[in-house]
């Protein structure tokens, strides 16, 4: 299956599950015993030979294909947020079609988070397991256990490095940033076993009159220092870098400059109000 053609890309390059996981080792996703991976599919145009659930097979065969001891995967779904149950094993993730086709698969462990939730398989998967704690990116998050369990790296594949890295907010979260705050969220979760409880699960969140910016400054920085590595697939790109380059990279720009990711702010912008889902629309971001 390694030869089958997966996709093409706009100059009509076709792209086997082979050519996507050597092209996955150029930047080092292999050398590591936990990987993070976000994903966006769109890296051309599918072959029309394979169906839906094929396609989608393919792409995570040329991750498996890298041989690392555990894959992580964000199974995001805010359930809480849009006034919904989280069930650990039903709950859909908003993360994209790639990881919700991987969540259903069997022997695909999933954290009991009903806001962040992660899926993993692999030597590490009880990193998602147990109790992960009242606050989605606090000391007990799995985010928090990625930080302390060593040798992992994060990888962007065909997701955008400089809008998709929620990371950054595990590591505002740990140097309490003036301008984001803790939110709490009831609901009910449903486990493994079926059973139903009650649940308040915080996260945090930005304040009322702060605008985010995007990290393209800090990808092309890491670009220069060579902490960032990437390169073109099909017709997106795949980007890898280290946790500890990653929350250095993140720490060390909150500490020197705390405007690093967010535009300047005044006392009057640091309102604890909540602005996701204001309108009516489902929350997809925190």
């Amino acid at each position: 299956m390694s030869n089958i053609p997966v996709f093409k890309d706009i100059d009509d390059q076709w792209y086997t599950i082979g050519d996507i996981t050597d092209c996955l080792k150029t930047v080092g996703a292999d050398k590591c015993d936990i990987l993070f991976v976000h994903t966006d599919v769109a890296f051309g145009i599918p072959n029309a030979a394979l169906k839906r659930k094929q396609y989608l097979d393919a792409l995570y065969e040329s991750l498996l294909s890298l041989n690392v001891g555990t894959l992580i995967f964000p199974s995001f779904t805010y359930s809480f947020c849009n006034n919904e149950n989280y069930d650990v094993r039903n709950s859909k993730t908003s993360m994209g079609a790639l990881i919700e086709h991987i969540r259903k698969k069997e022997g695909v462990r999933r954290s009991l988070d009903p806001l962040l939730s992660m899926i993993a398989i692999g030597k590490q998967e009880n990193i998602v397991e147990g109790n992960v704690g009242n606050h989605s990116l606090g000391k007990d998050s799995v985010f928090n256990r990625l930080h302390n369990c060593g040798n992992a790296k994060f990888l962007f594949f065909g997701a955008d490095f400089t809008e998709y890295f929620t990371y950054v907010h595990y590591v505002e979260k740990m140097l309490d940033v003036p301008y984001r705050f803790d939110k709490a969220f009831n609901g009910k979760i449903i486990d493994y076993s079926g059973n139903e409880y009650d649940d308040i699960h915080y996260i945090h969140t930005q304040c009322g009159g702060v605008k985010l910016k995007n990290y393209q400054q800090m990808k092309k920085e890491l670009i220069a220092e060579g902490k960032l590595q990437t390169a073109k697939l099909g017709n997106s790109e795949i980007t890898v870098i280290s946790e500890v380059d990653a929350y250095n990279a993140i720490y060390n720009r909150i500490t020197s400059n705390i405007n690093s990711f967010v535009e300047p702010f005044t006392e009057a912008d640091l309102t604890h109000e909540y602005t996701f889902g204001k309108n009516g629309e489902r929350v997809t971001h925190c």
